[in-house]
């Protein structure tokens, strides 16, 4: 099976696809916007304009620190993020108790095995995409 995954930017982020002139060389930077409004009337501060320069710690904080090198994307790091991810998730499903869920190595992808008690297999291959 393959299955593509869209990545979408936390609150108050936004992905822009920038080429270095060679494609398919390219890279995904990461970068903050202004929700002053929304985050007003939650009673939040907005990552862009945070009083004293202190931004607000947060999940979508760790996320951004654990899936970018700088201010872009790594690939790597992303991958193996979801990767880690999908077999928390997977202990978590009645099905685990039948099928084992083994990741495989994939550079920019991610690539999972499935493999019953009876020896079926099945291969599972999730292609990341960003919006």
């Amino acid at each position: 099976y393959r299955l593509l995954v869209i990545l979408r930017p936390p609150p108050g982020h936004f992905f822009s696809l920038e080429s270095t002139g060679q494609p398919p060389a390219r890279r995904i930077r990461v970068g903050l916007e202004c929700l002053c409004s929304e985050e007003q009337q939650l009673g939040h501060t907005c990552f862009l304009h945070a009083s004293g320069g202190q931004l607000p710690w947060d999940e979508d904080c760790y996320l951004l620190d654990t899936l970018c090198t700088g201010s872009y994307l790594d690939v790597e790091k992303v991958t193996c993020w979801v990767q880690m991810l999908v077999a928390s998730a997977w202990l978590l499903l009645p099905h685990s108790r039948r099928w084992q869920l083994t990741a495989l190595p994939s550079g920019k992808s991610c690539s999972f095995q499935l493999s019953g008690a009876s020896g079926r297999h099945c291969r599972i291959e999730m292609a990341l995409a960003v919006q």
